[in-house]
C-alpha cells in the first residue's frame, strides 16, 4: 500500500514550521504541497475546529485573491489537516525554476496574511456557500491563527528555506 508522504514523517519529532511536503510533476506543470504545521503533534493542543474552519475560509479566499495577479501559478487547494495541527497549501507552477519556489511562496504567504488582516468578515459564512456555517467563528478567531502562521513565515524567511522533515 502506498502511504501519503506525511505518514512517513516522524510526528513525534515534528515541530511547528512550514515544510515543502512534496513536488509532483505532470507534463510541464509542477504541483507543490506545503505542510503549514502550526502545532507540534502530541506536544501542543490541537487547533479547535472553529478556528480551523474559520481560518480556512479566510486564508483560502486571501491566497486565491492574491495569487490571481501572478503569472503561471495557481492555487489548487488550501485546507486543514485532519489531525488539526495545521493546513496544506497546494500550488501549481508552470515555467518556474526550482530555486524560484521558495521566494515566490514566502511572498505569497506574507501577502495573503496581510490581505486576510484587512478582511472585515468571514467569507462565505452562510448556508448557501458553506457545508456547515454554524461551526464558523469570527475574525478574532482568524487573527489568532494568522499570528501563529505569520511567526512561522517570518522565521522561514529568516532562515532562507523551508523546514525539513525527519522521516521514520
Amino acid at each position: 500500500m502506498k502511504n501519503a508522504v506525511s505518514f512517513n514523517v516522524d510526528h513525534l519529532k515534528l515541530t511547528r514550521g512550514i515544510y515543502l511536503s512534496k513536488i509532483d510533476k505532470l507534463g510541464d506543470v509542477e504541483t507543490l504541497t506545503l505542510d503549514i504545521r502550526l502545532r507540534a503533534p502530541y506536544k501542543e493542543e490541537i487547533i479547535t475546529n472553529k478556528a480551523l474552519h474559520t481560518f480556512e475560509h479566510c486564508f483560502a479566499t486571501a491566497v486565491r485573491d492574491i495569487s490571481d495577479g501572478y503569472n503561471n501559478a495557481m492555487i489548487s487547494y488550501f485546507g486543514p489537516m485532519g489531525c488539526q495541527t495545521g493546513f496544506y497549501l497546494v500550488v501549481n507552477f508552470k515555467g518556474y525554476n526550482e530555486d524560484e519556489y521558495f521566494p515566490f511562496l514566502a511572498k505569497l504567504l506574507k501577502e495573503a496574511l496581510t490581505y486576510l488582516r484587512k478582511m472585515e468578515e468571514v467569507p462565505a459564512k452562510n448556508e448557501n456557500q458553506c457545508g456547515y456555517c454554524y461551526s464558523l467563528g469570527e475574525m478574532a478567531d482568524v487573527l489568532e491563527v494568522a499570528d501563529d502562521m505569520e511567526k512561522l513565515v517570518d522565521k522561514m524567511i529568516q532562515q532562507g528555506a523551508f523546514y525539513t522533515y525527519i522521516y521514520l
